[in-house]
């Protein structure tokens, strides 16, 4: 709240430290709100709505560790205190949840696209 970390990536900020949480440059290309939700059903399944909630990506994964579903979220933006860890653990224990992610724009550009099936 001092202003002298980045409220997403935690790494130093340059002076002046305005009080209040700030970005740093690279953390300021943030431009897309993707709304990532999963569920387990043989393998953890993991599909993305647009910022609305409502528009579903046309990505789809699927994942054999749940371990990956805290990578993807700190790949994605998401600031892993505990409360978020606490969240998605219970989700892995109830079989479905899902989390916000802010997402630059080549991480989005990916996810516009389909994947392909092996």
């Amino acid at each position: 709240m001092a202003g002298q970390i980045c409220a997403v990536c935690n790494s130093r900020l340059p002076p002046p430290h305005v009080p209040g949480e700030r970005r740093c440059a690279k953390c300021e290309t943030v431009k897309h709100r993707v709304y990532l939700s999963f569920m387990h059903r043989e393998a953890w399944h993991c599909s993305f709505l647009e910022s609305d909630a409502k528009t579903v990506l046309p990505r789809k994964l699927a994942l054999e560790d749940p371990k990956k579903l805290f990578e993807m979220a700190e790949r994605g933006g998401r600031k892993m205190n505990l409360e978020a860890q606490q969240a998605i653990q219970h989700g892995i224990e109830i079989g479905r949840n899902g989390f916000w992610l802010e997402l630059t724009e080549e991480q989005y550009q990916k996810l516009r696209i389909a994947s392909r099936r092996r």
